[in-house]
């Protein structure tokens, strides 16, 4: 039995998720807080996007598609669909229902058992949300260039088109866990102590150990520009308790240029980690980024790619695997 959690702190990265826009005002995703601040975040549907997409990308990752109605017609007996027997073709071949999850409902055929195919996700993610506080700022744009050039001669356009973008640069905060045990795994009947492992150990520590190399390398792709957000700080392990012990244990402001993480909290949270746990705690940084940086080390803290080698040994041993 275990759980993985990490808390992760990006590089800094600018505008990242836009809302609705208001007239020709594109409007940055905000929340704010008691003292009036605002803050910009990333959803966890934007980021599970840029995470599957390079899974597909770059490790092969298959998503769900139009096909798994094949599953479907390969699964009726009786005209009934063996919710089981889907289910567990589906957690083999797809790793997007594996690890996300997923939902049908309304089909065509009575099923086995319930009114619905589901499969909570096993990954789960926290919205990703700014350290430094949203301040306004606007980007005013136009399309002149492109007006005079072709789009006047070939449009019905008698002026270029003017636009705003609000505008926030900043770095970000999120927690991603894996409940470890259900990764490769399909409860029968929907029931949990009913588990069957659909996947070999190594192929559930392989998914998992590709996700950390995702999340470790994480980019997203918005409006034309590649924005980075690779890890500048990590703290997270593999543990007995299922719990994202680190998701209130991170917290930094930045001030003049550079990062300065509250250790004291860090080490409060470190103390929350089962005793016995404590030791698989792993945390890692980037050189230079933080002010505070020694304080930081003299926490156990080694390298970014020193933290993730280690986090998937942790994630090996959990399944066995070398």
């Amino acid at each position: 039995m275990g759980g993985f959690t990490l808390t992760v702190i990006t590089a800094k990265a600018m505008s990242l998720n836009y809302g609705e826009n208001i007239g020709n005002v594109s409007v940055l995703k905000k929340v704010s807080l008691g003292d009036g601040t605002q803050l910009t975040y990333v959803s966890d549907k934007a980021l599970k996007y840029d995470i599957r997409r390079k899974g597909k990308e770059e490790k092969g990752w298959k998503l769900m598609d139009s096909l798994i109605k094949n599953y479907v017609e390969d699964n009726l007996e009786n005209n009934k669909l063996n919710v089981d027997n889907f289910g567990k073709k589906l957690v083999k071949d797809y790793h997007e229902f594996d690890l996300f999850g997923g939902l049908f409902t309304n089909f065509d055929y009575e099923l086995s058992y319930g009114d619905s195919v589901k499969r909570t996700s096993p990954v789960k993610l926290t919205y990703a949300f700014s350290i430094s506080p949203f301040k306004g700022d606007v980007n005013f744009l136009n399309n002149i260039d492109a007006y005079n050039r072709y789009i006047k001669h070939i449009e019905k356009k008698d002026a270029q088109a003017i636009a705003n973008n609000e505008e926030h640069t900043s770095h970000y905060v999120y927690t991603l866990t894996v409940d470890l045990d259900r990764v490769g795994v399909w409860e029968e009947g929907g029931l949990v102590e009913k588990k069957e492992e659909v996947l070999t150990k190594e192929e559930r520590a392989k998914r998992v150990v590709d996700l950390l190399d995702i999340v470790f390398t994480l980019n997203r792709q918005i409006r034309g520009r590649w924005e980075d957000l690779s890890p500048v700080f990590v703290v997270g392990g593999v543990f007995k308790v299922k719990h994202p012990f680190f998701i209130k244990g991170v917290h930094a402001v930045e001030e003049n240029g550079k990062l300065f993480l509250d250790t004291r909290r860090l080490e409060d949270a470190k103390k929350l980690v089962p005793e016995e746990d404590r030791d698989n705690v792993v945390i890692g940084l980037h050189a230079g980024v933080f002010g505070n940086e020694e304080d930081i080390k003299n926490l156990g803290a080694t390298s970014i790619g020193d933290a993730l080698e280690r986090l998937k040994a942790q994630v090996r041993k959990h399944y066995g695997v070398s």
